[in-house]
């Protein structure tokens, strides 16, 4: 088998790391790769397992995530048209059931990363930074992490665009949650989507579930990828397509967006500028090599506190 090759890629969480700090990029893109192999470099192996730890607040969101995408996909199995009835008997999937399957998911979560699983096996165990750097977090707020990740798949699963989804036809939608890319210019660019469906009418509906803040215009650049990326994969002229922000806390908030060919003119320019930063520190651009001395640490120590590579930074 051919070795893999650390090709130069681009996605709106890359350019997120890149603008929090030039050295935390280069070990999540550089210093970690080939981390993997029982033979890699001993600071790529240490690399690697860092890359792959979350914090308890990133925990939440993946966790409300890959509920809601198990429940859509079993939905999608059975065929769709309400057979997820949570009202109903038998062996149908019901709302307490869910939140328990969560709740019991983080806890098997917590146990790993508690007894430093993750050591051995980065990649396959999950890892909390709060665990590898021993930080004082109490039960209360271990508790409430869950309590929180709850909270938010409850405002979904008892929302009218939950039940719209459940009665909708499966054949309409997307993949869920599929990892795939397009062409910016020469560049790849990753996007995986929520969820997405064509509806009657044609038009073709974006939903991305977030679990922080409400930030529409932060997010902006992330639909505008979606956008780009439907038209392009899916045949989705923008007219035709709707983006929505669904904000899950203790109640659902849903913000829709129609970017016109002006908002994605500015997408493009905001990659093209992203992507020219990221390739103006690399030391050869066509080989995609990058030397650590060219990506420094951010002065902004409060950064650090969250960030798993610290250790490696000497910021412990």
């Amino acid at each position: 088998m051919a070795d893999l090759q650390n090709t130069f890629t681009w996605s709106v969480s890359r350019d997120k790391t890149f603008e929090m700090c030039a050295r935390q990029y280069w070990w999540n893109y550089y210093g970690s790769w080939g981390g993997w192999s029982r033979d890699a470099d001993p600071e790529a192996r240490r690399a690697y397992m860092f890359k792959n730890l979350s914090n308890r607040w990133a925990w939440v969101g993946t966790a409300v995530h890959e509920a809601i995408e198990g429940l859509l996909k079993r939905l999608q199995r059975r065929g769709g048209h309400g057979t997820l009835d949570f009202e109903g008997r038998g062996d149908e999937v019901r709302r307490e059931r869910e939140l328990e399957r969560l709740t019991e998911r983080m806890r098997r979560d917590y146990v790993s990363s508690r007894d430093g699983r993750y050591r051995d096996q980065p990649k396959k165990a999950f890892g909390l930074v709060e665990h590898e750097y021993s930080e004082p977090v109490s039960r209360d707020e271990w508790a409430a992490m869950n309590d929180k990740a709850r909270a938010a798949l409850d405002a979904f699963l008892v929302s009218p665009l939950f039940d719209d989804v459940r009665s909708s036809d499966p054949a309409r939608w997307l993949p869920i949650e599929q990892l795939d890319q397009f062409d910016m210019e020469g560049t790849p660019v990753w996007v995986v989507l929520d969820f997405a469906r064509r509806l009657a009418d044609d038009t073709l509906h974006i939903y991305d579930w977030k679990t922080g803040k409400i930030d529409p215009e932060g997010n902006r650049p992330q639909l505008g990828c979606y956008t780009l990326y439907v038209g392009l994969r899916h045949d989705a002229p923008p007219a035709k397509v709707v983006n929505h922000l669904v904000y899950l806390g203790t109640d659902l908030t849903e913000v829709t967006f129609t970017l016109d060919e002006k908002d994605l003119e500015a997408t493009k320019d905001f990659m093209r500028q992203s992507i020219a930063r990221m390739k103006a520190r690399l030391v050869d651009p066509a080989a995609n090599a990058a030397r650590r001395e060219d990506f420094p640490l951010t002065d902004d120590l409060a950064r650090c506190a969250s960030c798993a590579f610290r250790r490696l930074c000497g910021r412990e």
